[in-house]
């Protein structure tokens, strides 16, 4: 049973955060996500690349496509045949796309174990990128702890169509098979809501059980075994208060703390496009200039925005063969996949360009 939750403490329940989660935060829906990036488009493509279930993916791709993340498109006549592709809704996830993989190449294995290190090019200056989370006002790296949270109120544009519940995927101990070339442990890590809630309050500086519990509105028992799971990940840690030596807290570890960037860029998504019309919203401020902190994804390279066109994915071993449960991976977004055979090798400049 679900606790009451405090009415001045948080205003996460009912914001646009928590609908963005509804949208996306589960775990094959991130990874059906994660290839609609590298430019996958069939229900055939998915199926046989992640080895869902056809109901499983056909279930989630219609929830995509419901809430304007994906639209269904006829590529064949005779017979019809669709595909899914990114609309600008979903394109406008390419900023927490690389903030989750910035994550998973410090504190996940960031490696595929047949093609190795996955790298970034950016196509603007020419350079292997790695991408910064920045404040657009001063352009300064953000980090969490120069940031702080305060509610703010909202009038908000239009309202929000309700979701059917579904239920949630696994995260963190999820045993499901990692399939491509990144994002593994991020996805385990984050393929839940109540997992990112939880790590949105630790940010805030609800850290007490019983605080975390009534805030979100999250039954005691599955509380306890996020936390649980976020500690064994290493995101979390216990600490004694320093009021009461025999009251334990939660407190971010720099793994966790490191998620900050990821938690911003999902929160920033979600009020560009799940504002509701009325309701109290989350305020981040940057403490360097004292401004409302406004993410922007640059190029450590260059200082440029990083847009998914200008972008590219490159493999360090292009003498492999792909096995055959593989997907061959399109070599442009924006031309239509091509079906190369399998055990075929893969091209010298091999790459995938996010779509």
């Amino acid at each position: 049973m679900k606790s009451k939750s405090r009415g001045g403490s948080l205003p996460i329940q009912g914001s646009s955060v928590v609908r963005a989660l509804d949208a996306i935060g589960d775990r094959w829906t991130l990874l059906i996500l994660r290839d609609a990036f590298l430019g996958l488009r069939r229900f055939e493509q998915w199926q046989q690349h992640l080895r869902v279930a056809r109901q499983l993916l056909a279930d989630r791709l219609r929830l995509l496509a419901a809430q304007g993340i994906v639209r269904r498109a006829q590529y064949q006549a005779h017979p019809p045949r669709y595909d899914y592709r990114l609309t600008a809704m979903g394109r406008d996830l390419y900023a927490l796309a690389l903030m989750i993989r910035r994550w998973e190449r410090r504190w996940g294995t960031g490696v595929d174990a047949m093609v190795g290190e996955v790298t970034l090019q950016h196509r603007s200056c020419g350079s292997k990128t790695e991408p910064q989370c920045v404040c657009a006002k001063c352009g300064e790296i953000v980090s969490a702890d120069e940031i702080s949270m305060e509610k703010g109120s909202s009038a908000g544009r239009g309202t929000y169509p309700e979701m059917r519940r579904r239920r949630r995927s696994s995260a963190i101990s999820s045993k499901a098979a990692r399939t491509g070339p990144f994002l593994h442990d991020a996805i385990d890590v984050l393929g839940d809501r109540w997992t990112y809630l939880v790590l949105i309050a630790t940010f805030y500086g609800i850290c007490r059980f019983t605080e975390l519990s009534q805030t979100l509105g999250i039954a005691t028992n599955i509380l306890s075994d996020r936390l649980t799971r976020l500690i064994d990940a290493q995101i979390l840690q216990h600490k004694t208060s320093g009021e009461h030596q025999d009251v334990h807290e939660y407190a971010l570890t720099e793994k966790g703390a490191d998620l900050f960037s990821v938690i911003i860029t999902l929160m920033q998504w979600g009020e560009r496009w799940f504002r509701g019309s009325h309701e109290t919203r989350l305020i981040v401020r940057h403490r360097l200039c004292g401004g409302r902190l406004r993410a922007r994804i640059n190029c450590d390279h260059c200082g440029e925005t990083l847009r998914s066109l200008d972008v590219e994915y490159r493999w360090p071993r292009p003498d492999i063969r792909r096995r055959k449960h593989e997907l061959p991976i399109q070599t442009d977004a924006n031309v239509e996949v091509a079906n190369r055979r399998f055990g075929r090798k893969v091209g010298k400049k091999s790459k995938a360009v996010f779509a």
